[in-house]
């Protein structure tokens, strides 16, 4: 009975570390603005802030923004940009130059990730960005897929968004320059960008259950001996020859 105990314990203690270390942290941080910025679909007036990652998929990640004091939630997309130089510490990066003035964040990386996360914008706010900066700008079009263009775009909607790199392009010698719409690629050329949304990374979970469902089974198979042994007859002993 108490090795029956034992092994239950051992491996219920076994299951919770196992389920605890196959839990990843989800990447956030906490930041103030001391002037008003824009992100994606949203204005930010100075304050303080949280971000972090709601959902992974294969060629992107769902953001979301928090107001500290609860007055406003933002969700939008980002992708992972490993040609952006990561900087010393967690924090935003900003375009270098702003369509009016108010500074548009670029990206923010979180402290250990592999690569800074680039902020999508919706294509009007992508077009203005790329007109004062020289350099590829992500964007995604709802309205061209049918999808509402305000804040009320749904995760799932986010998942299935066409993402597209906008940058400016010269047309002809002295003519005026255009906005050029390529469909975005995936950094490594031997994946391809999924329009579909993807399940989440590779998980322990399974694992876990069959450490879960083995342990039931010893534990089941330890009550019947032991029930056995305590309901089998004691034999009789055999009287000595002489």
């Amino acid at each position: 009975m108490r090795l029956k105990t034992f092994i239950s314990f051992i491996s219920v203690c076994f299951v919770n570390a196992v389920v605890w270390a196959a839990s990843p942290a989800t990447p956030s941080s906490d930041f103030t603005l001391s002037s008003t910025s824009h992100i994606p679909g949203a204005t930010l007036q100075p304050g303080t802030y949280s971000i972090h990652v709601v959902n992974r998929l294969s060629d992107r990640v769902i953001l979301k923004v928090d107001a500290a004091n609860g007055a406003q939630h933002s969700t939008f997309i980002g992708i992972p940009n490993n040609k952006i130089e990561k900087p010393a510490a967690s924090g935003p990066l900003k375009w270098a130059n702003s369509p009016d003035g108010t500074p548009y964040i670029k990206g923010w990386y979180f402290n250990g990730s592999p690569s800074v996360v680039e902020f999508v914008y919706p294509k009007d706010d992508a077009v203005a960005i790329a007109k004062s900066n020289p350099a590829m700008v992500p964007a995604v079009d709802p309205a061209s897929e049918g999808k509402v263009t305000d804040s009320t775009l749904s995760q799932d909607d986010m998942q299935l968004l066409t993402l597209w790199v906008l940058s400016l392009e010269q047309v002809g010698p002295g003519g005026a320059p255009s906005i050029k719409a390529a469909r975005y690629e995936m950094a490594s050329a031997s994946q391809k960008p999924a329009i579909k949304a993807l399940p989440h990374t590779a998980s322990w979970l399974p694992w876990v259950w069959l450490v879960a469902l083995c342990s039931l089974i010893a534990a089941a198979a330890l009550h019947i001996i032991a029930s056995k042994n305590r309901t089998s007859p004691v034999s009789e002993r055999q009287p000595l020859r002489e």
